[in-house]
């Protein structure tokens, strides 16, 4: 595109007002700190020597009928040298006046990715605009390396680390640091989302190849070996293979050992005698089930020690030569045994370390895990850390809602010790999902002492309050009988629960009939494990119609056991709900316990386990993921992909 007389003439006076109104402007734009471009780990951004002033002024003294590419590309210097100097305002002030000029294309470009970069600390920003403006890329080698530069932030922000990393990996040095991150983000992203989006980024390939393998072979050493073998072969010569993750590497020398004898720590009597039992009737399950498929070679000796009243040079006494120990449980036990564990013990402590954390919270006080069972912060120890941690929970239904899309859920939580842990985690999970858009970290959020401030906080927050006020005001104003319906706030698409099974039994008619759809729209209701009791009756799941929840595997109709849960149920037939959990719990631990090195340096690498599908993070915690369901017509029903 080429400029007519009149676009010349206005690019040249372009200039030199900018020149008298930029001296004047000394005001810097607002600026974020905690979002700040991290140029010690991404290329330099173009550079430019001249100031400002000169440029400027070089600009304003251009022949009238200079080239006026020439004169923009000046401009842009001017407004990139403001920008080096932190002086975003006065870069701004000249960008918007150009970008309302007809560019050619290449100057549009670098513009454009000027005014990104000139909002990139601006928190009121919006995160997709400024994606929009850099792209398509340019076809100029710097001007492409600078758009890419600011998208791996601004993707990371969002975090999309699947983008992050396609968009660093094309700017990135060939040194393990770089390869490193790019390893990071990809193993940030659930492995459902890796399947359905890997092929949007080509260049990722060898990262998403690799993944793959570690997750489908970690746990079998000789075929993890064979394949990585494989792997380096096909991928010869790029960076991942020249700078391969130290996990991988070690994981690869990692020779598994079979586990001969195994000492099993619990409370058999005393005050959690009933919980310990419980833990153990899982291990010995799961003991007796390995025997039964696979004969005794196969099975170690068992050892279980009843850590009640146990001093801590007792406890390790009592371990003796044993290489590997299931428990202990309490954290009386774990702060008596810990100082003084020798360090060659593979330790799958029963338990969860604290953590500062604002999104692993792990101090634990419910009727499933009493608060005894918590950790203090330590330093790091050798151990792997299995919990029946209910803030995940939180986490993972903050986690869906967000992926779904929802904007505007609403919270509501009794008003007890543990509903308000797991509300805490839902809405730091939330804010970390929306850190990048102010407007989506607000939540609507309801708490209640009894079903009378219930009702009250349920029918405030969907405004239907605010609507009958309103349909009672219009009667009185026309003095006739109105035939109406009360109708509920719009922008409401999804009602989070954290409440016991009986106020969730409570509230979900209130919510129901507060509900007024749009559309033939409903609102769907989410909750927790917390609020589902599977021995109150045939009738228990009436009032819960349309609920979703997610809860361990185990508990759930139609598992993948069938012939261990009719066993089971034969043995302890009228174990509650609760103990029911802790008996899988006890059988995931067992079957877990061979496997806690490798798993603890292959995060991509998951059990399918009866209390949810299993992984170890880099803190050394197994984390859970669990199934959803939904109650329809008082049954449940497995969800998936909704």
């Amino acid at each position: 595109m080429q400029l007519n007389s009149q676009g010349r003439l206005s690019l040249s006076c372009c200039a030199l007002v900018l020149v008298l109104s930029i001296a004047g402007c000394t005001s810097p734009a607002t600026r974020a700190p905690e979002k700040p471009i991290a140029t010690d780990t991404m290329p330099v951004i173009e550079k430019v020597e001249q100031s400002p002033k000169s440029l400027l002024l070089r600009a304003q003294q251009m022949e009238p009928d200079a080239d006026p590419n020439q004169v923009t590309r000046v401009l842009l210097d001017a407004a990139t040298a403001y920008l080096q100097r932190d002086q975003a305002a006065q870069a701004q002030h000249i960008l918007l006046s150009l970008i309302s000029q007809p560019l050619d294309t290449p100057e549009k470009r670098r513009a454009e990715t000027l005014i990104a970069q000139s909002y990139m600390n601006d928190p009121g920003a919006d995160t997709e605009q400024l994606i929009e403006l850099l792209t398509p890329l340019a076809a100029d080698v710097q001007v492409k390396n600078h758009q890419l530069t600011l998208l791996t932030h601004l993707y990371e922000r969002q975090q999309n680390y699947l983008a992050a990393a396609a968009s660093y990996a094309q700017i990135m040095t060939d040194d393990a640091d770089s390869v490193e991150r790019v390893w990071q983000w990809v193993n940030k992203v659930p492995a459902s989302e890796i399947k359905q989006q890997a092929a949007q980024y080509s260049n990722l390939q060898p990262y998403v190849a690799l993944y793959n393998l570690v997750a489908e072979h970690g746990l079998n050493t000789a075929q993890f070996n064979r394949e990585l073998k494989r792997f380096s072969r096909v991928y010869r010569g790029t960076p991942l293979v020249t700078h391969l993750p130290e996990p991988i590497i070690q994981a690869a020398e990692l020779r598994r050992k079979d586990v001969q004898k195994a000492t099993v720590m619990l409370p058999l009597s005393g005050r959690y005698k009933a919980t310990g039992m419980a833990v153990k009737d899982g291990i010995l399950a799961a003991y007796y089930d390995q025997l039964s498929r696979d004969g005794s070679a196969s099975a170690p000796h068992l050892t279980f020690i009843d850590t009640n009243g146990k001093s801590g040079e007792e406890l390790i006494d009592a371990i003796g030569d044993t290489q590997w120990v299931i428990g202990p449980l309490l954290k009386e036990t774990l702060d008596l045994m810990l100082p003084t564990l020798p360090s060659n013990i593979n330790l799958l402590a029963l338990n969860r370390p604290d953590d500062a954390s604002p999104v692993t919270i792990s101090t634990i006080d419910s009727p499933l895990i009493p608060e005894e069972f918590a950790v203090p912060a330590a330093e790091p120890l050798p151990a792997t850390w299995f919990a029946l941690a209910p803030e995940e929970e939180a986490y993972q239904l903050a986690d869906h809602i967000a992926q779904k899309g929802y904007r505007s859920p609403i919270v509501v939580a009794a008003n007890s010790t543990i509903y308000q842990r797991l509300l805490d985690a839902f809405e730091s999970r939330w804010q970390r999902h929306h850190s990048d858009n102010e407007k989506s970290r607000t939540l609507n959020i309801v708490t209640f002492d009894d079903s009378g401030s219930l009702k009250d906080g349920i029918t405030d927050a969907l405004g239907v309050a605010q609507s009958k006020s309103r349909i009672d005001q219009i009667r009185y104003m026309v003095n006739e009988k109105l035939h109406n319906v009360t109708r509920n706030r719009r922008d409401i698409d999804a009602i989070v629960v954290f409440a016991s099974p009986e106020q969730t039994e409570l509230l979900n008619p209130m919510v129901e009939a507060s509900l007024s759809p749009f559309d033939g729209k409903t609102v769907p209701v989410y909750t927790t494990s917390r609020s589902m009791e599977y021995d109150s009756g045939k009738n228990q799941w009436r009032d819960l119609q349309n609920v979703r929840f997610i809860d361990m595997p185990w508990m759930l109709p139609q598992n993948r056991w069938p012939e261990f849960t009719r066993t089971a149920n034969t043995l302890w037939p009228d174990r509650s709900t609760a103990f029911s959990r802790f008996f899988a719990f006890g059988v995931d631990a067992y079957q877990m316990l061979p496997n806690v090195e490798q798993m603890a340096l292959l995060p991509q690498v998951s059990l399918e386990g009866l209390t949810g599908k299993l992984s170890v993070d880099e803190a050394g915690r197994v984390i859970r993921t669990l199934p959803q369901a939904r109650i329809n017509n008082q049954q449940i029903i497995p969800v998936t992909g909704e």
